[in-house]
């Protein structure tokens, strides 16, 4: 059954990876000067630093820039804009298509790379510093995290050395971490500070709303079946307790379509009010006479994982995938049995826990702003049977608002 899993979750991981587009219109600068409209890859910062993918209009086969090809590229509305420079990211100066935040008497650059982001300030004279903001991992060691702020102590003398002529811009720089916004500010302060020749500031500041990933709350209700539904603390050896109830629930989900076309990412919490399962069983010791046993709990899970939908298809209906992990908490346990009408177990429990992964497959349809759904879907604990075994069945129906 494990293998399955894996297979299960490494087919939808292949799935959701294949190579798809998220086309924003735009335009490519050639190494010439010339511009060509078309559209663009809209990819992570990190992607669009290495290649731009490129369609011109009218034309349906697309060509890949690589940094050096093309003297840049931006999308429409006062969207990204990236250059090609030859930059110092990783130790090596290489070329990048780093985007272009301020030109004026100071430039200023950013590079996204494995996490990380490295800005680029380049004076009119030519002299550059660096300022990295790197990624904070809980995996990160005592070391690290000094070394971490080693480097940004030497990285913000350098960065103020080369703002020496801009005293409102050095005292902009006194936080200990800078958002990119105040990094424009910084550079702008300093141009309007040295600037003579009144030549002009351009922040090329980018519509925060066209790139901002849609978020959606949803609620959603369904009914599973649990086939199997066994914990540790069953009095009754062997029997899974099989039951079928409601669930109802809400959640939230974002946009990832700069990384997944058509994916985002959901969380969710559901409840199921209290159950119960009856099951008529013979008994080892029992004497021959059948057992009653009542099985009564409540449930409350939470999910988290992806969804992956299949966007461009020419029906109203959009198919969709998901998958992710569980974590479901049983409470309120309370088993009885009875020989005849005796009552001989009456036990309450503690409660009891599942986790594991779920998969599913539906349709979505536009409600104006909104969506509906229907999927069905199959949830799979991943502990051992000695001390536990749940596997779901269900179907569910969204609505995000």
């Amino acid at each position: 059954m494990r293998k399955i899993i894996f297979f299960a979750l490494l087919a939808i991981s292949a799935t959701m990876a294949m190579a798809q587009i998220n086309p924003k219109s735009g335009i490519i600068i050639t190494n010439s000067g010339d511009t060509i409209r078309g559209n663009i890859d809209f990819r992570s910062n990190e992607a669009l630093a290495k290649e731009c993918r490129f369609w011109a209009e009218g034309e349906s086969d697309g060509k890949t820039y690589k940094p050096g090809d093309i003297e840049g590229f931006r999308f429409n509305e006062n969207g990204k804009y990236f250059v090609t420079r030859k930059l110092n990211v990783t130790g090596t100066p290489e070329l990048y298509f780093a985007e272009f935040m301020v030109k004026g008497k100071m430039n200023l650059y950013c590079v996204a790379n494995s996490y990380d982001e490295y800005f680029f300030f380049e004076r009119e004279d030519g002299e550059m510093a660096q300022l990295t903001n790197r990624a904070v991992f809980s995996s990160s060691t005592l070391q690290d995290e000094q070394d971490r702020i080693s480097e940004k102590k030497e990285q913000y003398g350098k960065v103020k050395f080369l703002l020496k002529d801009s005293w409102t811009a050095i005292e902009d720089m006194g936080q200990t971490d800078m958002s990119r916004k105040k990094l424009v500010n910084v550079v702008r302060d300093y141009h309007k500070d040295v600037c003579t020749d009144g030549s002009t500031c351009v922040v090329y500041e980018y519509n925060e709303k066209s790139e901002k990933a849609k978020c959606y709350l949803k609620a959603f209700a369904g009914f599973a079946y649990y086939s199997t539904d066994k914990t540790e603390m069953q009095d009754l050896v062997g029997v899974n307790y099989p039951i079928g109830t409601f669930e109802i629930g809400i959640g939230f989900e974002t946009d990832i379509e700069r990384w997944i076309k058509g994916g985002s990412m959901e969380i969710g919490v559901a409840f199921s009010p209290k159950v119960v399962s009856e099951h008529d069983e013979f008994v080892i010791g029992g004497f021959g006479i059948p057992s009653h046993t009542v099985y009564k709990k409540g449930r409350f899970y939470g999910a988290l994982g992806v969804v992956k939908r299949f966007v461009g298809c020419k029906w109203k209906l959009t198919p969709l995938v998901r998958g992710g992990g569980f974590y479901l908490k049983n409470f309120g346990n309370h088993e009885t049995r009875f020989y005849n009408s005796n009552k001989i177990v009456d036990i309450v429990w503690p409660n009891t826990a599942h986790y594991g992964v779920y998969l599913g497959a539906g349709v979505q349809m536009a409600v104006g702003k909104h969506f509906a759904r229907l999927h069905a879907d199959w949830y799979k604990s991943l502990e051992s049977k000695t001390i536990g075994d749940m596997m779901k069945w269900g179907i569910t129906a969204e609505f995000g608002l």
